[in-house]
């Protein structure tokens, strides 16, 4: 998990790095926090097909999980996330993280 943090803090990132991030994610053996960290790194630095990734597996996690896809969202090009925007109503944590990134 520290090591997805510590990375996350680059500018930019390759594939190489972001595929096994999106395995994480995907592995629901791991601790929800980690997979949490996975999903910020993974929609911050994967591509269309990542992000797009991230849109599908967003119904079948955590709403805490969730809420992280949600999140990694502000890196994402306007037209990807103007799509999920329909996510912000999900919760109160979605309404927060709504107007927190509004305000960016």
């Amino acid at each position: 998990m520290w090591v997805l943090a510590a990375l996350s803090q680059a500018e930019a990132a390759d594939d190489a790095a972001v595929k096994p991030a999106l395995e994480l994610l995907r592995d629901a053996n791991r601790h929800d926090a980690l997979r949490a960290v996975a999903a910020i790194y993974v929609g911050r630095f994967g591509d269309h097909t990542r992000r797009r990734a991230l849109a599908s597996i967003y119904g079948s996690v955590s709403s805490y999980i969730q809420a992280t896809i949600y999140y990694s969202s502000v890196w994402w090009p306007s037209v990807e996330r103007s799509t999920v925007k329909g996510w912000g109503g999900h919760s109160t944590l979605h309404s927060l993280l709504t107007a927190a990134m509004n305000k960016k």
